[in-house]
């Protein structure tokens, strides 16, 4: 008898496949991967198989693994493979099982599974840094628990960048914070079982988590969320072990320096959304996307590469000009915005239902004035709209602040704003929805009312252009990339409205 494991497996990394080639060396294996899955089989007898699944049940739960199905089949069936070297794959100073359960059970300081110890080092004068060894563990453990407890800071270095680390002291300017244990959560931030789930897996993502009402009403912080991160190496975990004891509940980490992004990430309606790092991407991958001068273009074509059938692409970003692409290499979207205020509302006027509109406007509302250094994307258009809500007198920060609106929005549909192409023409027609969003002031119709409904009509036409390519068999699958889908409004929407649409399984950008 053996057992077949089928998991889904969202990632092309390999720490997934070396914990089963690693609980399972003693015993006769196959593995194979596919798109999404990895295929496993284990051999042995009753007892070695439960022992076997022992260690799985012990293992830290992967973001990227979604699910996971066994079976019991006849040995008939079995195919056994050559086992690929346990010292070919990735290695990372992961916080896992072996070193926990020996630091917790035993107070003994062991390499992980990928025999790794710890990779940070450590500095108290933020000039000579000194790695932390098993030899060095506990001096600089004590050392470092003093220097935070008089109000004093350490500086950790890693492949990701240099952070000034401090006890957690109201100040929210942090680049994020670290529970110094689990039940610490509870006393700041509201956190589901779901979501703790995903900060205590293997890759200790970031994630934003909501204030608790109690700690936001007894603290002065004018943020509703904010990062955290869970010790993601035994060294951080031993720090936060002792200073929960004696009652302090988070570290601050300010980043100094930036060599390159964590893992941010976040579920949404069962599916997990990558924010930003390519830490936890295939390594060749990785290391190909870093070398291109268009490092944002490279992810791009990373993201395609997954996909054989017809697909459509819609990165829509935040700070880079939006990319719709079919079948990888045709634009079919062109954006363009004014570059003044003056030239924004000569379009509007270019015909006399827009003149009227305007001169009505212009009676009630105070016009906008000045340049605009606008990108070509859908983000620069809710940035105009957010300057005619009077949302703030930065478009890009009245962009934000409409979709934090829209993300905040309890109403179940907003008002139809209009987006369109031009006619006869596939160049986005902007002048139609300010013109749109410029008649619901005057109708009295409220700024977070239009702003859901600016969100929401953005994904009802994105709908509309991908079901005209898909009614043409020009486009099989819509693929949601880039920063725009981090706001849970559009993405809500696209997901409920597109047919057969998937978030990219790499970040949203770099």
């Amino acid at each position: 008898m053996f057992l077949r494991f089928d998991f889904t497996y969202i990632s092309d990394n390999d720490f997934l496949e070396f914990l089963l080639c690693y609980y399972a060396r003693d015993f006769a294996f196959a593995l194979r991967k596919t798109q999404d899955h990895i295929i496993f089989d284990v051999k042995s007898d009753e007892a070695g198989l439960t022992d076997f699944c022992n260690h799985l049940n012990f293992i830290a739960n992967s973001v990227f693994l979604r699910h996971f199905e066994v079976k019991a089949l006849e040995d008939e069936y079995f195919i056994q493979e050559e086992p690929k070297n346990l010292a070919d794959f990735t290695k990372r100073d992961f916080l896992s099982s072996k070193n926990l359960n020996a630091y917790i059970e035993k107070n003994e300081l062991e390499t992980n599974e990928w025999s790794c110890f710890v990779d940070d080092m450590l500095s108290f004068d933020e000039k000579e840094f000194e790695p932390i060894t098993q030899e060095n563990f506990n001096v600089l453990l004590d050392k470092s628990v003093n220097v935070l407890k008089n109000a004093k800071h350490l500086v950790l270095k890693n492949a990701f960048g240099v952070y000034k680390i401090k006890l957690f002291d109201d100040d929210f300017k942090a680049s994020f914070l670290m529970p110094t244990d689990l039940k610490a959560l509870n006393s700041a931030f509201v956190c589901s079982n779901e979501n703790l789930k995903l900060l205590a897996s293997l890759e200790k993502p970031i994630m934003k988590l909501r204030f608790s009402s109690i700690f936001r009403k007894n603290h002065s912080t004018p943020q509703h969320e904010f990062k955290v991160k869970m010790a993601y190496n035994l060294f951080l975990f031993a720090l936060g072990l002792k200073l929960f004891e004696e009652g302090f509940k988070f570290l601050s980490f300010f980043k100094l320096e930036h060599f390159e992004d964590e893992l941010e990430l976040f579920e949404f309606e069962n599916q997990l959304v990558i924010v930003r790092g390519l830490d936890f991407i295939n390594q060749r991958a990785k290391e190909l996307i870093l070398s291109k001068e268009d490092k944002n273009y490279a992810r791009i074509s990373y993201i395609l590469s997954d996909f054989k059938q017809e697909s459509l692409l819609l990165d829509l970003s935040k700070t880079q000009d939006d990319i719709v692409l079919l079948n990888k290499e045709l634009r079919l979207l062109e954006l363009t915005m004014p570059s003044s205020a003056k030239q924004m509302y000569e379009d509007i006027c270019a015909d006399a239902i827009g003149k009227r509109l305007y001169d009505n406007f212009a009676l009630q509302f105070e016009l906008l004035q000045g340049e605009f250094e606008l990108e070509k994307s859908f983000f620069s258009l809710l940035g105009l709209v957010g300057l005619i809500l009077k949302l703030d007198d930065s478009p890009q920060k009245a962009a934000v602040k409409l979709l934090e609106l829209s993300d905040e929005s309890k109403i179940p549909r907003g008002v139809k704003i209009d987006y369109r192409f031009k006619e006869h023409s596939k160049e986005f027609d902007y002048t139609r929805t300010l013109r749109s969003v410029m008649s619901f002031l005057l109708a009295g119709v409220q700024a977070s009312n239009i702003a859901y409904g600016a969100v929401e009509s953005l994904a009802f036409f994105l709908r509309d252009f991908y079901d005209e390519l898909r009614e043409k068999n020009q486009a099989q699958i819509v693929i949601l990339s880039g920063s725009l889908f981090e706001h849970k409004s559009l993405l809500k929407n696209a997901l409920k409205h597109l047919k057969n649409c998937k978030i990219a399984h790499a970040p949203l950008y770099i």
